[in-house]
């Protein structure tokens, strides 16, 4: 195997040689660098919540790099669990430990088998597959404690998206339609099939920090058990009705919904604060702040309000809502894209 050092923040370590193998598809164990920033916010979250003393556990490690920087970056690491399938992933996060100076449990074995075993014993179970986190959320609630953190990495966000409805609908049990807005859509599309797997357990989710980039999704939420709270969150789970460029949110489907999707809070505009004054990323996270202070689904897209072919900028968008008294922000979503405290006929009366 052909591997070279590599550096994230603090942490140096082995990866496999991309170069050699000509992608990250056909290294012997994977390791994607363009989700070096995912890894650096998992980080900050965890710094922010601030407790230390941590059990975490990252069942499909590749590397190990991400474990380690939360052991090596955060100092709140305990105990620190590491799992891969593949035996030669497996030594090479032993490598990388070792490079280190961690220390950590290392295990060979499917993911879900390790979970299973772990039995609410997780203050953090960080999922960060090779394409749907779906096939071990369950055992990842198994896995976790009360009050401890889930976090899930999704890259088919075309399912997620509902362009193959069928995959999406066996995947996560949801039925996506096709809208403007649908990297929000993916977003609550995939925290609804959580929640829903949370409520199978008798355990409800609070989310702390969710958002896309590129080509993922990605989602943390804080974990809390009984019966009484996982109904009560059946609450924040819904449909979008989308007609006639109108968004309604509905407790039932009809023939224009999609869902059912998670309605509520994509993060905690406090967590995400602290996050921010940690420096990496802090322009990204001070915009997610903004957008988690607007708990109201969905987004628009500024070309949606075109009068005479001409659609507001951005800046005249904001400074018009804002004169309106109708509270709006940047979405990380759209580059034209803004949330706002109302609803798509308020923000045309405003516009026309």
């Amino acid at each position: 195997m052909d591997y070279v050092q590599r550096r994230e923040n603090k942490v140096v370590f082995y990866a496999p040689n991309i170069e050699k193998y000509g992608d990250i598809y056909h290294t012997p164990v994977f390791y994607n660098p363009l989700m070096e920033k995912n890894r650096t916010l998992s980080v900050l979250l965890l710094k922010a919540l601030g407790v230390s003393g941590l059990t975490v556990c990252e069942p499909l490690a590749g590397t190990g790099v991400r474990g380690v920087r939360y052991a090596v970056e955060t100092g709140l690491v305990n105990r620190l669990i590491l799992g891969d399938v593949s035996s030669k992933a497996v030594e090479l996060i032993r490598k990388n430990l070792e490079l280190n100076g961690i220390d950590g449990e290392v295990y060979n074995e499917d993911a879900n088998v390790l979970l299973h075993r772990l039995e609410r014993t997780c203050d953090v179970v960080d999922i960060d597959p090779f394409g749907s986190p779906a096939p071990y959320m369950q055992a990842a609630f198994r896995a976790v404690r009360e009050e401890g953190v889930i976090c899930a990495t999704a890259t088919d966000t075309a399912v997620l998206v509902g362009r193959y409805w069928r995959k999406c609908l066996r995947r996560y049990g949801s039925l996506v339609k096709k809208t403007p807005f649908y990297i929000e859509l993916g977003i609550r599309n995939l925290l609804g099939y959580i929640a829903r797997v949370a409520a199978s357990e008798d355990f409800a989710i609070y989310p702390l920090l969710s958002y896309w980039e590129s080509h993922y999704f990605r989602t943390c939420v804080a974990v809390v058990g009984g019966a009484r709270d996982a109904d009560d969150m059946f609450n924040k789970l819904g449909y979008v009705e989308y007609r006639d460029r109108y968004r309604n949110v509905r407790r039932y489907p009809n023939s224009y919904t999609s869902g059912p999707l998670w309605i509520a809070e994509l993060g905690n505009p406090l967590t995400v604060h602290k996050m921010a004054n940690y420096g990496p990323h802090s322009e990204f996270l001070r915009l997610l702040e903004e957008e988690y202070v607007i708990e109201v689904p969905w987004f628009f897209r500024l070309p949606e309000f075109a009068v005479n072919g001409r659609s507001p900028t951005l800046k005249e968008a904001l400074a018009r809502l804002a004169e309106a008294g109708i509270y709006a922000t940047r979405t990380h979503m759209a580059s034209d894209g803004i949330k706002a405290e109302g609803n798509y006929g308020d923000l045309m009366r405003i516009f026309l």
